[in-house]
Parts: C-alpha cells; structure tokens; sequence
C-alpha cells in the first residue's frame, strides 16, 4: 500500500490525485499531512503540490459532472472527514472510468453516499453562518468570531463581501486560527501571526492595535495553528464556485 502525503490544502489534494492517475498506482491512500502517522507496512510518498496538475484534475471533474459537481467535491473536501480524500479519488475513479455516466447520482456507492452527505452538511452549515454571524465594531472595522463546524470559512466570504461592501470587515475562526478581512478594495486571508495582519492595525484608533493583538492571541488556539494549510486551503481563485451552496 503507497500512502500520498500531501500538506493539507485542496490544491495538494488535487495534486495527489493527478499522481495516483499519472504513475496508475492501484493500492493507495491519500493521507494530509498533519493527520499522517508512519507505519513499517506503507510506502509513504510525500507529494508537492502542483497548481497547474490540481488544475487539470479540476477542470476534468467540470467536464465529466459540471460546475455543481465542482462545487460538490469542494464542499466535500472542506468538511474535513477523517478519509474523505479516499472517498474522493474512489468517486474520481469512477468518473474516469465512466465518463458518460451521472456517477454523483449513485447514492448505493458508499464514496459517493459519503461525498454527497458531507457535501449537503457543509452547505446547511454556510447557510447557518450567512444567517447566524454578526458583527461588533472595533475601532474603524465589524468583526466576527465564527466557529463552524466545518472549515467553511472561505464559503461566506463571497456572501458578506457583496452584503457588506461600504464596510470594513474581518471574519475570524479562532479554532482553526485563520480569518479573511476586508478593506473595501479586497479580501484577504491572514493569521495572527502574518504580515497581513498588521493591515488591520491600521483601521483602528489609537491604542486599540495593542488590544487588538491581544484579543487575538487570547482567543487563538495554538494547537491547530498551520498557516500553510489556513491560507492555501481554499485559494481566491476557486471562490467563483462556491457562493451558490
């Protein structure tokens, strides 16, 4: 059994994917990094992510399902259920092998079941973030502290970058210690600890940017701080997919 070890973001996930397809390895796992344990029984192959091979995977899932099935498989991803990669590439599989066919349809497939309940899971929990999340001004900015379920933080974004477009806002999940922010010309991801960050400090009075930081580092969870993995997860340009979930 080979185990690809990619480092926890959709595009190094995608990446996986292309390789298993480009060397045909048969028995294998997709395995993020941060979850990897080794074993003396597995071939562990760490794979480097690719954007234009995750792109190619991408655009060959838009061909075979269409935009919705794009948008399923990203949602699917986001839920963060233990194996879901596997169910993934087991439903890619079968895409390729059956390209005519409405493979997303065959709900007695258990990858498909799988893809299609974490999917359905992660939109009902945008729709509760869209509806539930509200905003407490700090200094110049709105700021709110969400915690979902699933990692759908990139999912809003679209949402309450069109509500709120005259308004500077930040966005804030502090188990999984990322946030996107707005200054109203753009939206971008930060952490506490990345130079982004300090954009912020400048919309705010004086003496506030001290409290700021603070508050940050008191709400952080520093066990599940991975930067890497927060700010590459969901890349800008994949947004176009997702507002419809």
């Amino acid at each position: 059994m080979k185990i690809l070890v990619y480092d926890s973001t959709f595009e190094g996930f995608l990446t996986a994917v292309f390789v298993v397809f480009e060397y045909r390895y048969e028995e294998v796992a997709i395995v993020a990094q941060h979850l990897f344990a080794p074993s003396l029984f597995e071939e562990a192959i760490t794979v480097y992510t690719d954007a234009a091979k995750a792109e190619r995977v991408l655009n060959k899932i838009e061909q075979c399902w269409g935009k919705e099935g794009k948008a399923i498989v990203l949602r699917a991803f986001l839920s963060e259920e233990e194996g879901m990669e596997n169910y993934l590439l087991a439903a890619i599989r079968l895409m390729i092998q059956h390209p005519e066919e409405q493979v997303l349809e065959n709900y007695g497939n258990t990858a498909i079941a799988a893809i299609r309940k974490a999917a359905k899971s992660v939109g009902r929990e945008v729709h509760r973030m869209k509806e539930f999340v509200r905003f407490e001004k700090v200094g110049d900015l709105y700021f709110a502290k969400i915690v979902p379920e699933y990692d759908v933080l990139a999912l809003v974004v679209p949402h309450f970058k069109n509500r709120f477009s005259d308004q500077q806002w930040v966005l804030y999940d502090p188990q999984r210690a990322y946030g996107f922010a707005y200054d109203l010309e753009e939206v971008f991801p930060f952490t506490p600890a990345d130079k982004q960050f300090g954009k912020l400090s400048t919309s705010l009075p004086d003496g506030y940017e001290m409290l700021w930081k603070t508050y940050f580092q008191h709400i952080n969870i520093a066990e599940r701080k991975n930067s890497k993995y927060q700010l590459r997860n969901m890349p800008k340009r994949y947004w176009q997919y997702l507002p419809e979930v």
